[in-house]
């Protein structure tokens, strides 16, 4: 008897839980029809898709992030997020070179492609379109490299940057490609380098009204070890007259160049110079300052020796006599 008790207290139990479930299903399917019969508010996305004769291109592309607000039951706006996502406006500009789209012409083509006429258009977040369309250019430019290198102690570049290709086409407008003169690549940056490497580099992300070909480049680093070299510079006397003579005649000019370089430079590559204008030759100071004006591009640092140098006058009578300046005996 109590087996049989507690089989009919569990059937009860379970009987009285279906009940309990069923009842909570109605519930909710009442609850979710009233609801979804209650007006909402909603935002959509619109897309556009402009349709343009061949070889033009639109000067300035349409917006990408166009947004309406809409109003309707939540049954109607259920049923348009599953009829649609996103709204497409689909625009022809074959023979026309405008378009020009109020607030008020974008209202009504968003209203078209809505799943019901019970769903109202509120917003907006645009007050009018105007598109151009024009014709089709393309340019071929220099890529600029952007660099941010930094090298292992006692090395450095060997040569500038070399890319392959050195030059990208821009498609797009006539208006638009023709502003350019150059285009920079992405910034290519390495540190601690050693040693020469080949790397792809892509370029810089153009704006939308414009296409780029190719979209990548490869950069050439070449990295050497440096060095050091003396030579011996002849000094130039300037705006002095010729019984005036200098010494030392020659300075000796220290550079750090890498080794690429070391054979190719020479005292030729120098100019050492003392400019004598203004100076008083007969007063009581006999030094004038030495002046580096023309060194190679390809020279890191430089530093020369002496720094100054002493100036003295020369005078021919039968035999050559030096003549020193007061005070410098």
């Amino acid at each position: 008897m109590i087996k049989i008790n507690k089989q009919i207290f569990k059937f009860q139990l379970k009987e009285d839980r279906a009940i309990l479930l069923a009842c909570i299903g109605i519930a909710f399917v009442f609850w979710l029809l009233i609801k979804l019969s209650q007006t909402y508010r909603a935002q959509k996305e619109v897309y556009f898709n402009i349709e343009l004769p061949k070889g033009s291109s639109l000067s300035a592309l349409p917006p990408d992030n166009l947004v309406v607000d809409l109003e309707g039951t939540g049954w109607d706006l259920l049923f348009d997020h599953f009829y649609s996502r996103e709204l497409g406006l689909t625009y022809n500009m074959d023979g026309i070179s405008r378009l020009n789209l109020s607030r008020g012409q974008l209202r009504s083509d968003i209203q078209a492609q809505l799943y019901s006429d019970d769903i109202s258009v509120l917003e907006i977040n645009y007050d009018q379109l105007n598109l151009r369309a024009e014709e089709q250019a393309s340019r071929r430019v220099p890529i600029v490299p952007v660099t941010v290198l930094s090298f292992a102690p006692d090395h450095q570049l060997k040569a500038p940057v070399a890319l392959s290709p050195d030059s990208v086409t821009l498609i797009g407008p006539q208006s638009i490609v023709s502003q350019y003169e150059s285009w920079s690549s992405d910034s290519i940056v390495f540190s601690n380098l050693k040693q020469s490497l080949l790397t792809t580099v892509r370029l810089q992300k153009p704006p939308p009204e414009l296409a780029l070909s190719p979209e990548q480049t490869e950069a050439q680093i070449e990295v050497e070890s440096f060095t050091e070299k003396s030579v011996y510079v002849p000094v130039v006397v300037k705006n002095a007259p010729d019984s005036i003579r200098i010494f030392p005649e020659k300075v000796t000019v220290t550079s750090r160049l890498g080794l690429s370089q070391y054979d190719r430079m020479t005292y030729k590559d120098f100019t050492a110079e003392v400019d004598l204008e203004g100076v008083a030759l007969n007063s009581s100071g006999t030094t004038a300052p030495i002046l580096i004006t023309r060194q190679p591009d390809y020279v890191q640092s430089m530093f020369f020796t002496p720094k100054s140098a002493r100036f003295f006058f020369i005078e021919a009578a039968d035999s050559t006599t030096v003549k020193p300046q007061p005070g410098n005996q």
